[in-house]
């Protein structure tokens, strides 16, 4: 993750340098951040060797690292002054997926395979995607 996240954001200056706005160049980051993920957990179910499970987890985590330059830099985009508290309440919220990701998970478990849990990740990924790509900004919405 510390690589892909230094490239990332390596890609992401480059990008603003070259005049590509912020909002565009966030949603690039994040939509790579998302979808990345979202292919390799597909690919989870088609792998026969623990080597290239872990290859595809560590490839999904990779490609996640990129919401470095997405999610993570827009706080800073669009309120400067209260970047920390923009990113304290979307942490909090992510935490909480968390929480109930993992009861979930169990519950899916219980009744279902690990392919019925990264399809609902990957449900999810799909989503935030859409979701981010219609209403993100890089432009500054409070001063």
């Amino acid at each position: 993750m510390a690589i892909s996240a230094n490239v990332g954001g390596w890609i992401a200056d480059s990008l603003v340098r070259k005049g590509v706005s912020v909002t565009v160049v966030r949603k690039i980051m994040q939509t790579i951040g998302f979808l990345g993920p979202a292919f390799f957990l597909t690919q989870l179910s088609h792998v026969d060797s623990p080597a290239m499970a872990v290859l595809c987890m560590s490839c999904s985590q990779g490609s996640d690292a990129f919401s470095q330059s997405g999610l993570y830099s827009n706080h800073q985009d669009i309120a400067p002054r209260y970047s920390g508290v923009l990113l304290g309440l979307s942490n909090t919220a992510g935490v909480l997926a968390g929480v109930f990701g993992t009861a979930a998970t169990g519950y899916i478990l219980q009744h279902g395979s690990w392919d019925d849990v990264f399809k609902v990740s990957v449900g999810l990924y799909l989503v935030g995607t859409v979701v981010w790509n219609a209403f993100s900004t890089g432009e500054k919405i409070i001063d």
